[in-house]
């Protein structure tokens, strides 16, 4: 995945079906005591959007990846 959000810059958009989840590590959470497990693949150069998973099973089929550099035009409510 880092491999091509790294090369593919010059767009503006990405859907990435069927990405790949493996676990990263643990963060606190306030309803699970072992922790709320983080995997979504990320990169600094881009936005990710995907659905939040129910449970440990139901990872979301599609992300999708806007460049930061359409950021600007995002709309401030």
């Amino acid at each position: 995945m880092e491999y091509i959000l790294e090369t593919h810059k010059n767009f503006d958009i990405l859907f990435i079906q069927e990405p790949p989840w493996s676990f990263i590590c643990s963060i606190l959470s306030s309803s699970n005591e072992d922790g709320e497990s983080v995997g979504a693949p990320n990169h600094p150069n881009w936005i990710t959007f995907l659905r939040s998973p129910n449970d440990g099973n139901d990872n979301p089929h599609v992300i999708s990846y806007i460049n930061i550099r359409l950021s600007h035009m995002r709309r401030h409510f």
